[in-house]
C-alpha cells in the first residue's frame, strides 16, 4: 500500500519549466505593488470608484486573498498592469489592450476596475477563466499573449 496522494495540477503557473519553480500552485499572481494599488482603488472616495460594480470589487478582493506572489522571470507571462494582453472570449475574435490600474474606460486600455480587467488581472498566458458579461451570459476568456509595454 502506498501513501500517494492525488495532486491537482493548477490551471496556471508563473511560467518556468521546472515543477519546483512553480509558485505555490496559485491560480493568480500579483506583485506587492499591485496589491497596494488594488487596495487604493477599492478604498478611493471619488464618485467613479463608488460606482464600481460589486462583482468587480468581489473579483479583486478574491484575487488579493488567493494570489501567489509574482516574482522572478515568470513575471513576464503574468497579466499585470502596464502589460499588453492579447485575449479572446469563447473562441471569439482575438482582441488586445493594455491592462491599467484604473476604473476609467479608454480606447486600447483594459481597466482593472472593469469585469474584463479584474478577470484578466493576475492570469497567466494560456489560462482560461469564466467572465460574466453585462447581459448575464458567461463566456470563457483566455489569455493568448502578454507583452511588456514601455513607459511613455
Amino acid at each position: 500500500m502506498t501513501n500517494a496522494q492525488h495532486v491537482r495540477v493548477p490551471n496556471s503557473f508563473a511560467y518556468d519549466t521546472t515543477p519546483e519553480n512553480h509558485l505555490n500552485d496559485a491560480e493568480f499572481f500579483l506583485r506587492p505593488s499591485d496589491r497596494a494599488d488594488i487596495e487604493w482603488l477599492l478604498s478611493r472616495d471619488d464618485p467613479a470608484a463608488r460606482n464600481m460594480p460589486r462583482l468587480v470589487e468581489q473579483i479583486l478582493r478574491y484575487k488579493m486573498r488567493t494570489a501567489g506572489k509574482a516574482i522572478g522571470k515568470g513575471i513576464d507571462q503574468i497579466a499585470l498592469p502596464m502589460k499588453r494582453i492579447t485575449y479572446s472570449e469563447s473562441n471569439g475574435p482575438v482582441r488586445k489592450g493594455i491592462l491599467t490600474m484604473s476604473i476609467v474606460e479608454r480606447p486600447g486600455r483594459i481597466p482593472v476596475g472593469s469585469q474584463l480587467g479584474a478577470t484578466l488581472l493576475g492570469m497567466s498566458r494560456h489560462q482560461e477563466e469564466p467572465l460574466k458579461k453585462e447581459d448575464g451570459r458567461t463566456v470563457i476568456v483566455g489569455v493568448l499573449k502578454i507583452e511588456t509595454v514601455e513607459p511613455v
